[in-house]
């Protein structure tokens, strides 16, 4: 399990790979979503909340977003 100052750490993390916080905030509740709706997870999770699980699957660089101004498939580097 994981405990707060981990997470904080991963958040911190992954807006560093975006170019915004609310972006960030989209495309993991996106992801989160269809894991709960039953998607399998692509990383060995870390915890049992779904949130984590689509921090670690972007930080792994497994979720792709779509930046909407240039209409761009971005994998995370």
């Amino acid at each position: 399990m994981m405990n707060m100052m981990d997470r904080v750490r991963l958040i911190n993390e992954a807006i560093g790979k975006v170019d915004s916080r609310y972006r960030l905030s989209v495309i993991l509740f996106k992801r989160a979503r269809a894991l709960n709706q039953g998607d399998m997870p692509l990383v060995e999770p870390k915890s049992d909340k779904e949130y984590i699980i689509a921090l670690q699957e972007f930080l792994s660089g497994l979720v792709e977003w779509k930046d909407y101004e240039d209409s761009e498939w971005k994998k995370v580097e």
